[in-house]
């Protein structure tokens, strides 16, 4: 298994917490225990691997979680590239909407070890928004 890493530090991976079965993040305003937490304006958004075990290897397909808040914003695209080898992953991660502005992105796959961009399209209010998260795989 590889570690996954943010800006030189290993980030935890957050154990998914369940009600009833279900994986479920906070409401809005996401907290610390949701995950990576990212900000534009008004837009607040968190994410966190989710999996038994929550783990990102070089190679193996992983999913995420993410909050928006305000939850009538929409997560439109969640992408990832590696900026220093001017490409992308090798498949387009499937999207789903979980309500309450909670979302599952499942498909991402890092096919090789470096520094990555996570990127987040969002629509809020008419804009379209993007934000981004680097991680590190060794």
């Amino acid at each position: 298994m590889m570690r996954l890493m943010r800006a030189g530090l290993r980030v935890a991976m957050m154990a998914v917490f369940t009600a009833g079965g279900a994986a479920v993040m906070a409401a809005c305003p996401p907290t610390a225990g949701d995950g990576t937490r990212l900000a534009s304006g008004p837009l607040q958004l968190a994410w966190r691997v989710v999996g038994v075990p929550p783990d990102v290897a070089v190679g193996r397909h992983f999913a995420i979680e993410v909050q928006l808040c305000p939850a009538d914003a929409g997560l439109t695209r969640v992408d990832a590239s590696m900026p220093a080898h001017r490409h992308g992953m090798n498949y387009r991660p499937s999207l789903t909407a979980l309500g309450e502005g909670r979302y599952r992105a499942e498909g991402l796959m890092f096919h090789m070890a470096g520094d990555w961009e996570l990127r987040f399209d969002v629509e809020l209010a008419g804009q379209r928004l993007s934000l981004s998260d680097g991680v590190v795989l060794r």
